[in-house]
């Protein structure tokens, strides 16, 4: 149950290849009609609009480099919107979208070479997405005696780890198998949600000149170099926000223990379930010169279901609220929950560590 950060925007980095030629783009949503409008995306603009007959609409152009597209739809209105959306590469070629229904993320997307790959990507990784559905279902549908189950959680969190590990090991495969697709580009975001710069960068590295040197791939290689800023062994960036009396706290001020610095939200599951784990550390080890400091995601609507999760979870340590997302960004973080463990001099000495390791590894510290 990966919850990812960042959502659908129009403005979106690019991801281009290189290559020259004209492209049509036939579609067919439903079987909808004005005042319906689909709208092409590309290189950050609106670049097409169509309202639809009877669900139908097309789009020709020309196109000099394979590029990162969406077709949004307002159903209601020929005015913009982007609530609505999927992704395509647009390219050279005959370009063909379908869709059953009005949600266009179930949209059928064929017709060329790196469709097709994405196509092949997809369904390399439908398994996975299809447990995960049903892990959702499974915590979704958790009654409140089960949502104070620690057995019941530590249960869930396990597959979910499981699930991720397996989709890391699938997204490498993809990537060592197409070095010179773009679609290996997708992969690599998926690969880096949960795991270290240094995996990331071994694997960015294997990518095609062709690929690397793509704009994409440029912009990709300088996300890198913030990654590497929150890498193990670097100086955690400090930072300033509110905690949940609207008083600011800065990291520094936690200089001279070790910390754990926790991502998370009251709408994230996986984060929820990993929270009784973090309790249980908390308390065994917060007379040691260790102490546990959240960073929450939820969004200024979403407060009140914050502190209520707070107190369900019993999270008794400093809450901070990144409403702007300013902190989120600092650290490159494209999924939750995620975690760093701080040294006293304010160095990140371990990532991503659940209840059993961060246990193991403040046992080691302590002993030491």
């Amino acid at each position: 149950m990966k919850r990812t950060i960042i959502a659908f925007c129009l403005f979106l980095p690019l991801i281009t290849s290189a290559q020259n030629g004209n492209f049509i783009i036939k579609g067919k949503i439903a079987n909808l009609d004005s005042p319906a409008t689909v709208f092409l995306i590309y290189n950050g603009a609106i670049n097409g609009k169509e309202t639809l007959t009877n669900g139908e609409f097309e789009f020709t152009g020309q196109i000099g480099q394979t590029t990162e597209a969406y077709l949004t739809i307002n159903t209601k209105a020929k005015s913009y919107s982007y609530t609505n959306g999927t992704k395509f590469y647009l390219e050279s070629g005959n370009i063909s979208i379908t869709c059953p229904d009005t949600s266009l993320d179930k949209s059928v997307i064929n017709g060329t070479n790196t469709n097709n790959a994405e196509n092949a990507y997809k369904a390399i990784l439908q398994p996975i997405e299809t447990r995960d559905g049903q892990l959702e279902t499974l915590d979704t549908g958790a009654t409140e005696a089960q949502k104070k189950s620690p057995e019941f959680l530590r249960d869930l969190e396990f597959k979910n780890k499981a699930l991720e590990a397996e989709r890391r090991e699938i997204n490498k495969k993809f990537i060592l198998d197409n070095p010179s697709s773009i679609v290996s580009l997708d992969a690599l975001n998926s690969y880096a949600s949960y795991s270290n710069y240094e995996g990331i960068k071994v694997l960015y590295d294997q990518l095609s000149p062709e690929v690397k040197n793509s704009p994409a791939g440029l912009s990709y290689a300088q996300q890198l170099e913030k990654m590497n800023a929150v890498a193990i062994g670097q100086i955690a960036p400090d930072f300033l926000l509110a905690d949940t009396n609207s008083q600011y706290v800065a990291l520094s001020t936690f200089k001279g223990k070790y910390v754990l610095l926790d991502f998370w939200a009251s709408w994230c599951p996986v984060c929820r379930e990993s929270n009784p784990g973090v309790v249980k550390v908390y308390a065994q080890y917060k007379s040691k010169n260790f102490t546990v400091l959240s960073v929450s995601l939820d969004r200024i609507n979403q407060k009140q279901a914050w502190m209520n999760a707070i107190h369900h979870d019993g999270l008794t340590w400093t809450q901070l609220w990144d409403l702007n997302s300013k902190v989120t960004l600092m650290y490159s973080l494209t999924a939750i929950p995620q975690n760093f463990l701080i040294d006293p001099t304010g160095k990140i000495i371990a990532r991503n560590l659940d209840e059993d390791q961060l246990a193991a590894k403040l046992a080691e510290l302590f002993t030491k």
